[in-house]
């Protein structure tokens, strides 16, 4: 185990996945190769759990005997890096997939994030998604969304994750880590243990299930400011994902209810750097009086995908506008995300690169 992670660190491996009595596997700059080591057993894994994640350990031995299915997430420190780690259980064995996070917290420009996020570190209440597929960056850009407040603004800022990935350092605000499984029982428990905390901001480390989506609009219309994750493939997808997790009789009320407090969403997906690693590959949709009306609507998502790419000028990012702007600047070859685009925006794409500008309002 070790070795492997070691390994890991010195090649800045961005994923490890370990099955017991088997080599090991590491993703870097998106690629997934075998480690040259020996197989890991179960009594080395069984050794590492509870070394360096002694709070899981009752958790992890219940799911290796059988006791329970639910997977264990944690978190840990490896030759002074940061991992996080979900131990699972498959017809292999047990299972442990861990990812390697950043030892500092980037800011938003040397995540190549558009200069239009930081339009939200200025917000003072409602609900920010950020969405996407698993291993997208989400967290990772909310890190740098809070970082970014807590060098500019004096706030009390509570962060609701499973597990803690990045670890802040207060500034001028006062932050406070909450990790879900070790300092409390589950993200419903929590978000409405925030309500008596007094947070002026909330980061949500999942929107996962309908008492915390409940919650989070609550608290965004209390006045609060919610940071919040939620796995979505696009930002029409979201808002279906949003409201169709409540019961039908309820819809209609949470569909205004999300209309009034719904202030951005941004969906990103991560791509080749062509000088190495990945970078955000990004949507960002303001919201205003008119998408709130289309949301309440239920205006058809390409009626509000034409709006996002006609309105840049709110601050809206439109797929083909951000993947131009990454292939002007050398860091993407276009064709390599062509199947991520609908034929539509990569045409898109291909004529905003063609006249050599990135459109303006959008990024300069």
């Amino acid at each position: 185990m070790k070795e492997v992670l070691h390994y890991a660190i010195s090649r800045e491996c961005s994923d490890i996945h370990i099955t017991e009595g088997k080599q090991a596997k590491l993703r870097q700059n998106g690629e997934l190769a075998d480690f040259a080591g020996k197989p890991v057993s179960l009594a080395e894994i069984d050794e590492f759990v509870e070394m360096s994640l002694p709070d899981a350990l009752k958790r992890y031995v219940a799911l290796r005997e059988g006791k329970s299915k639910l997977p264990v997430d944690g978190a840990f420190v490896f030759a002074g890096r940061r991992f996080r780690v979900n131990i699972y259980k498959s017809m292999s064995g047990i299972n442990l997939a861990l990812r390697l996070l950043s030892d500092r917290i980037q800011s938003l420009d040397t995540l190549y994030l558009p200069d239009n996020m930081e339009r939200f570190t200025e917000l003072t209440s409602g609900l920010v998604l950020v969405v996407g597929i698993t291993g997208s960056g989400k967290s990772t850009t909310l890190a740098s969304v809070i970082d970014a407040i807590n060098h500019k603004r004096r706030e009390n800022i509570l962060c609701i994750e499973q597990p803690i990935e990045y670890v802040h350092k207060p500034d001028l605000c006062r932050i406070e880590q909450i990790e879900v499984g070790v300092h409390v029982e589950s993200f419903n428990a929590a978000t409405v243990a925030a309500m008596r905390q007094d947070p002026d901001i909330i980061l949500v480390g999942e929107m996962r299930d309908l008492p915390t989506i409940q919650n989070a609009i609550t608290l965004a219309e209390t006045g609060h400011i919610v940071f919040a994750t939620l796995h979505a493939k696009s930002i029409p997808d979201t808002i279906d994902r949003l409201i169709d997790v409540f019961p039908a009789g309820q819809q209609e009320q949470i569909r205004f209810q999300v209309s009034s407090v719904l202030r951005g969403i941004v969906q990103q997906r991560l791509v080749k750097n062509t000088g190495g690693g990945r970078i955000p590959l990004v949507e960002i949709l303001f919201f205003d009086d008119v998408t709130a009306s289309m949301l309440r609507q239920r205006q058809k998502s390409n009626a509000l995908r034409d709006y996002l790419r006609g309105k840049s000028a709110l601050g809206n990012v439109h797929i083909a506008d951000n993947a131009a702007w990454h292939a002007k600047s050398g860091r993407l070859n276009l064709d390599s995300v062509k199947n991520m685009m609908s034929p539509d925006d990569y045409t898109i794409a291909k004529s905003i690169l063609s006249v050599g500008t990135v459109r303006s309002g959008v990024f300069e």
